[in-house]
């Protein structure tokens, strides 16, 4: 079978990474927000409005994931131009220009839908100072695509030479009004913020400007890149203490004045047409036509808040001049009633505008919230007073908002309020805003009431996800709300009884707190959890993912074709909110999966969790510092747990109780030990064998390994039942004393200790050495060295059981038996090869063999290098008998690719015939798709490839070493305590091993035969 040129060329597919931008303690929020759009009619289903759908917009820094709000599965994928990065995403209405409007008849139009005639937008401000847009009614009829821009906006500044835009708004979200007020501006307005250099002063400044959308014009006449004016409205003033009350007065008037070090963080836009100020206490019933007539007048209201302050800016808009007055401003401060609240903790960290621009409500880095009542009514009565020319007096002074606006103020948030959005009411005050759902740290949706009992919420949802909630959205037309965890998920929950609808979990990326700080020998240090463990499930097919950032305790099982988590384990549960004063108190680090093995039949599964508590009475004693250098003694217990597949009729289901959409997978716990290996002892290394029988642990601090196994009884109606034990410990033998200590490296993602294709030889690894055990009878059978210390060991295919074993920077095969001068079945295939041809500071990451199957059944394995310190990574196919990189068959394209940034882990998708697919997660959580050999079209996510075709001229030289001779085998007493027994056994090898011409493992149970013979 011919294969297409497209198939050899290796391709990298973006799979799935972080869902909304990362967002820690030390900062408040991000101007990458969700967005939910109003209900769209498809192109085929356009006259029934039973058919519209809703979809969600999620950006991060890379693209923006189109989602729907029906289910939440992903539509498609919008991708900027040029490889920028998105700082800011807004939903904007515009009308469709085509042959259909010039020829219309006014009498046509009577009856006609304003929506029918345009269309939603979505609009991101890109690292290259562009706005570039996608049609939303478009783009998603290209399911599961990649969707480029439509088109690309130059933004042209007077006064600034390179603009970007880091702040996006629109301040209408129903098509009507959007409709109305896009014919009085002459297009659809748009606010943001800019941050640029000066033409003159050449120093960075911001300033909040406007802008205005043209239509798109259905005939074709579009030009795929313009160029838009931006209009500079007010721009930002840092007050100096030094300054008078006067001149501070003065600079409010025409700047949006921060306080130092301050920066803003938010800008919401929003507008009231003048029919809804003039009746916002009395609107029950409006007739349409006075409301049609009415809505182009009004105001422009826009929010622009600070850490420590806002301002709200308005534009008046009169139909009767179609000329807009020049905007006004208002500042807010707010000070906390408090007085025992610090500046930091009162600083602002959320904000929210109701959906009839009435109230405005802040949330507070002390877990505060605060609802502001007719607030935009009376900034406009100051501002129309403002505007009479009278002189400003003691009595007028008295009317500013901040003074006049009546403050609601609660608290039930320990952590600062990530999340507010107001639910709209059904019925006849359909639009108002009658409730307000706030969320945190803590990940409990808050719901409040602002007619009734406001002192206190009305109803909670408690562990909303494993991380806490970063925004909420309220669909006004379905009353669903969508939340959104720092754990990379989405949840929907119906809005009158809050049942969970539906949710989505992505790969969980996301950091939940700052890195705890611990203090070792007089020094503090950040802990470091490693890296993310990845391995393939033997049952499902699909990877399983452990220590990720966003999911502490948890194993996932991740489906790369939908994108999406499709099962769960919970490993060890944590407290959420770990710290009473974030100010003070050390944030206790979460709970880590430090180790996952797995049987190769996938029905034994072993994990090592390390869990952090406040009782010193068990575990290894640690010291947390706090962030003013407070200290508190806590204990680190390490446990590790046995879990079987419980597929079998007649064992105990999990009797938690699950809501719509737990993932949990059929695992049941059968035995757990805590402090495996002694109080003061870490596992540094698990594995097991492939029939899942034996198990070994590896400690540092222990200074042995410890062997494991699974006994199996049945019940008299036949129902089997597990059980772990430990068999014995093996002390480090005295050849290889500090070894194990002396190796610095230490991270959940490396491999010390495994096991042979048929799990009769156990594989120990201490430093630069490595030992071969027979773990029956705790015998050390051989020995090898290396001349870097080995982090990666593994062996490869059953057919030549040789061992591949990867250090710092160097690639090392080697007999498990023999060596350089001796007759093995390897012959001179011994080799090593030093990653030093991409440079000096070329380091392995990740080391993963292909199996038995494809590919890995003639020896082959990927490697990942990282260069320059991490900002680029080769991953790279390795052929063992040709020493070097893997060619496509027939071709001389490489089995090679290079990903910027860094490589943690490696798994192998798929392996059929010639061709590989490896799924790769980087050190920001992204997973990458590498294929080469393979076809794609089946791929439910269908993403656009990168080609990263190298030739094999391309390709770097490796420099492959010297064969290194073995050295002498010396007798070496091994101590090993079976369990049970208080008294060392003394155990003696020494014996010279043959030479093999066939399969080791043959060899040593002919040799073990006549021994007892």
């Amino acid at each position: 079978m011919s294969v297409s040129n497209e198939e050899t060329t290796p391709s990298i597919e973006y799979i799935d990474g972080p869902m909304l931008p990362h967002l820690l303690p030390s900062r408040t929020t991000t101007s990458l927000v969700p967005i939910i759009t109003p209900p769209l009619a498809t192109q085929t289903t356009a006259s029934e409005e039973a058919d519209a759908q809703q979809y969600l917009l999620v950006p991060n820094a890379q693209r923006i994931i189109v989602r729907s709000a029906h289910h939440g599965k992903r539509v498609c994928t919008l991708v900027p131009t040029g490889d920028q990065s998105i700082h800011a995403v807004t939903l904007v209405w515009l009308p469709v220009r085509g042959e259909e409007d010039d020829n219309a008849d006014d009498d046509d139009d009577e009856g006609h839908d304003e929506e029918d005639s345009g269309e939603w937008v979505a609009v991101a401000g890109c690292s290259d100072g562009t706005l570039q847009e996608w049609s939303i009614t478009k783009v998603t009829a290209k399911s599961n695509e990649e969707v480029a821009p439509r088109r690309v906006f130059q933004l042209a500044c007077t006064k600034t030479e390179s603009a970007k835009m880091i702040h996006l708004s629109s301040p209408v979200s129903d098509a009507g009004l959007a409709s109305s007020l896009f014919e009085e501006k002459g297009g659809a307005p748009l606010y943001g913020l800019i941050s640029g250099t000066g033409k003159k002063a050449k120093k960075n400044s911001s300033c909040v400007v406007s802008c205005l959308i043209p239509p798109f014009d259905d005939k074709g006449d579009n030009e795929t890149e313009q160029s838009i004016d931006l209009k500079r409205l007010v721009s930002t003033k840092v007050l100096k203490s030094s300054m008078s009350r006067d001149e501070k007065t003065r600079l409010r008037k025409s700047h949006v004045c921060l306080k130092k070090g301050d920066s803003i963080f938010g800008l919401k836009a929003a507008y009231r047409p003048s029919s809804l100020a003039a009746s916002v206490d009395t609107m029950d019933y409006e007739v349409e036509d006075e409301r049609a007539n009415s809505v182009s007048q009004g105001d422009l209201f826009l929010v622009v808040c600070a850490s420590r302050g806002f301002v709200i800016y308005r534009e008046s808009i009169k139909s009767s001049s179609s000329k807009q007055e020049d905007g006004e401003m208002v500042h807010f401060e707010l000070p906390m009633k408090s007085s025992y609240q610090s500046k930091e903790q009162s600083a602002f960290s959320s904000i929210a505008i109701s959906p009839d621009t009435k109230n405005l409500a802040l949330g507070r880095i002390s877990g505060h919230m605060e609802i502001l009542d007719d607030v935009f009514d009376n900034v406009a009565k100051y501002l129309n007073s403002q505007n009479k020319g009278q002189d400003v007096d003691q009595q007028q002074q008295q009317q500013h908002p901040e003074t006049v606006t009546v403050r609601k103020s609660v608290h039930w948030h320990t952590n600062p309020v990530r999340a507010l959005a107001f639910l709209a009411d059904s019925g006849r005050h359909k639009g108002n805003s009658g409730s307000v759902i706030s969320g945190g740290e803590e990940s409990v949706l808050v719901t409040w009431q602002l007619d009734r009992d406001f002192h206190r919420p009305s109803h909670f949802v408690s562990r909303v996800g494993q991380g806490g909630i970063l925004h909420t959205l309220c669909c006004m037309h379905t009353g669903k709300i969508v939340v959104f965890c720092s754990d990379n998920s989405v949840q929907c929950f119906h809005g009158a009884n809050y049942e969970r609808l539906w949710t989505e979990q992505g790969i969980a990326s996301m950091m939940l707190h700052e890195a705890g700080v611990i203090k070792c020998s007089e020094k503090e240090h950040e802990i470091n959890k490693g890296t993310v463990l990845m391995s393939k499930d033997p049952i499902t097919g699909l990877p399983i993912l452990a220590n990720l950032p966003g999911a502490p305790g948890m194993v996932h099982w991740y489906d790369p074709k939908s994108a999406s988590v499709v099962g769960t384990l919970e490993v060890s549960p944590y407290n959420r909110v770990s710290r009473r004063d974030p100010r003070v108190d050390p944030n206790i680090p979460t709970p880590t999966v430090t180790h996952i093995a797995i049987g190769q039949d996938g029905k034994d599964m072993i994990t090592v969790d390390t869990v952090w508590t406040e009782n010193t009475s068990v575990g290894r004693e640690c010291t947390l510092v706090g962030p003013q250098g407070d200290e508190a003694p806590m204990s680190v217990c390490t446990s590790i747990k046995f879990y079987t597949f419980s597929d079998v009729k007649g064992r105990k289901s999990d009797q938690r109780k699950h809501r719509q959409g737990d993932l949990s997978m059929s695992y049941e716990l059968v035995s757990s030990m805590a402090s495996p290996h002694g109080r003061e002892g870490e596992v540094c290394a698990l594995a097991i064998s492939p029939d899942g029988e034996t198990a070994c642990t590896l400690s540092r601090q222990e200074d042995a390994f410890r062997i494991w196994s699974k006994n199996t009884t049945y019940s008299p109606s036949g129902v089997a039942s597990f059980m772990w034990k430990c068999l014995y410990k093996v002390k480090t033998p005295a050849g290889f004393a500090n070894l194990l200590s002396q190796n610095n490296y230490s991270s959940p993602g490396q491999n010390l200790v495994c096991f042979s294709s048929d799990g009769s030889v156990l594989s120990v690894c201490y430093g630069t050495h490595v030992t071969l055990w027979d773990h029956s009878s705790a015998t050390l059978l051989n020995s090898l060295s290396s001349d870097q210390g080995i982090r990666h060991l593994h062996f490869l295919t059953k057919n030549d059981d040789f061992l591949l074993m990867t250090s710092e920077s160097q690639v090392v095969i080697k007999s498990p038996f023999g060596g350089a001068g001796q007759s093995c079945y390897l012959g001179n295939d011994e080799w090593s090869v030093d990653m030093s041809a991409f440079g000096r500071d070329a380091k392995i990451s990740s080391v993963i063999p292909f199996g038995d199957s494809g590919l890995g059944a003639k020896g082959f394995f990927a490697v990942s290098v990282a260069l320059d310190n991490g900002e680029e990574t080769v991953v790279m196919v390795v052929d063992r008998s040709e020493r070097g990189v893997a060619c496509m068959k027939d071709t001389d394209n490489l089995m090679y690719w290079r990903i910027k940034g860094g490589v943690s882990s490696l798994c192998v998708n798929e392996c059929i015939g010639s061709g590989v697919e490896l799924l790769a997660i980087t050190d920001d959580c992204r997973m990458l798709s590498l294929t080469v050999g393979i076809r794609k079209a089946e791929s439910v996510l269908n993403l656009k490839r990168q080609s990263t075709s190298i030739s094999r001229t391309q390709a770097p030289v490796l420099q492959v070493g010297p064969e290194v001779d073995s050295q002498p085998i010396k007798k070496r007493k091994l101590s090993t305590m079976p369990r049970g027994t208080g008294k060392a056994q003394q155990f003696e090898t020494g014996f010279e091993f043959p030479s093999l011409s066939g399969k080791f493992i043959t060899s040593f149970l002919s040799r073990k035969g006549n021994r007892h013979g």
